[in-house]
């Protein structure tokens, strides 16, 4: 009785806080659905706020980070309700990152729809990003801890990432996925 009585409280303790931790980026333009959640730290982008969309039921770890640049008004960020994101993330969208619902991302995972050019002769500091490429995740995945997910990659439902993986093509539903770089390991079988 006891236990489920301090539960309770935690809960509404972290849904009184995470209001207040929402009300400045809410009032700068970010769109969130009922009881999100979301740890301190997280640094939010200068501009495009309205460009980044929480489902009902996310919950944000601590000290993440979301990137939208401030000169392209068409990169977005759309997570879907019931995820839940670790602490330490990195979203990194120069055109469009879309996480489906019910997804459980570890921490430390990152996320980016872009790169920086290099090569031979090349200063990465200075060269700017590649071309985007949109990177969409469906529902009910699971992203191990420390996995990067490439431009352009689209996971399908319920896929799973091993930890430490990096993820530079895309896989289809049902995806066991695992190394660095990514490759099938095997199919989940249908009930």
């Amino acid at each position: 009785m006891l236990v489920k009585l301090l539960r309770s409280f935690h809960s509404g303790w972290r849904r009184f806080v995470s209001f207040f931790r929402l009300l400045l980026p809410r009032c700068l333009g970010l769109r969130t659905g009922h009881r999100v959640r979301v740890g301190g730290g997280i640094e939010w982008p200068l501009g495009n706020m309205r460009n980044i969309e929480l489902g009902n039921h996310v919950s944000l770890g601590e000290r993440g980070w979301f990137y939208l640049p401030l000169n392209n008004r068409k990169a977005k960020i759309q997570i879907g309700s019931g995820t839940e994101i670790g602490n330490e993330f990195v979203i990194a969208s120069h055109d469009s990152i879309i996480i489906g619902a019910d997804c459980l991302i570890s921490f430390r995972v990152t996320i980016m729809d872009q790169t920086h050019v290099t090569g031979w002769g090349v200063n990465p500091v200075t060269s700017g990003a590649t071309v985007p490429r949109p990177v969409v995740i469906g529902e009910k995945c699971y992203i191990g801890c420390n996995a990067v997910i490439m431009a352009g990659v689209q996971l399908g439902a319920n896929c799973i990432v091993g930890a430490n993986s990096v993820v530079m093509r895309s896989f289809p539903a049902g995806s066991v996925i695992s190394g660095s770089p990514a490759r099938l390991l095997r199919l989940l079988a249908k009930d």
